[in-house]
């Protein structure tokens, strides 16, 4: 028996500037290839439709944990802690709000710290700095695609549930075999390939 999830809509995202521009994505039940305008949208750049691939998590400075702000390693993942979250051009409350991301638990990179400052990399490829204390240290995952999650991590495994493309959901674990546990918001858990999702694959 399958139990169907409900795709999360990533929200409006309200540009910050001159132009006070509203824009709006809806990426529930179209395959992750067709990604309308990136998540995180600059100030001077239009709203268009491309077909681009999901961009690699390339050229990121590693920095050990004994030389951050931290203690923790960069790069590393987090999320969102809270539904509304400023990304700025740079590290203080001086430098201009560039987008605002309007999703909790949001998957994100770390890719530099200063001080109470990170700057994060999202699923887009587009950074920003955001306040240390607007992140979790709790693992998210986004789905690229429809996905079965199964009982145990193989393919013949019984499916205990069904992941709709974009969805939000906690990553637990994941194994030497590539496959990844996973928990929905209403507590299904079940058992999928590392590679359908963003935010489990390593730095």
């Amino acid at each position: 028996m399958f139990l169907e999830f409900n795709a999360q809509i990533l929200p409006t995202l309200e540009l910050q500037g001159p132009t006070l521009q509203t824009f709006t994505r809806l990426l529930c039940g179209i395959s992750f290839a067709l990604l309308i305008a990136p998540l995180a949208t600059s100030q001077t750049s239009e709203r268009r439709v491309v077909v681009e691939k999901v961009p690699t998590l390339q050229d990121i400075y590693k920095v050990s944990a004994s030389r951050t702000h931290s203690g923790l390693p960069v790069p590393r993942f987090v999320s969102l802690k809270y539904g509304r979250v400023n990304g700025r051009q740079g590290p203080s409350l001086r430098h201009p709000i560039l987008w605002q991301y309007q999703r909790k638990g949001l998957p994100l990179v770390v890719v530099a710290e200063m001080d109470i400052w990170r700057k994060v990399r999202d699923i887009h490829g587009d950074e920003s700095w955001v306040r240390s204390s607007s992140l979790s240290g709790t693992r998210m995952v986004l789905v690229n695609e429809e996905v079965s999650l199964h009982k145990y991590p193989k393919d013949s495994a019984r499916i205990s549930a069904v992941a709709d493309p974009n969805a939000l959901l906690e990553l637990e674990e994941c194994n030497d075999k590539n496959w990844c546990k996973v928990k929905s918001g209403s507590g299904l858990k079940g058992w999928t390939h590392r590679a359908v999702l963003w935010g489990a694959n390593p730095l």
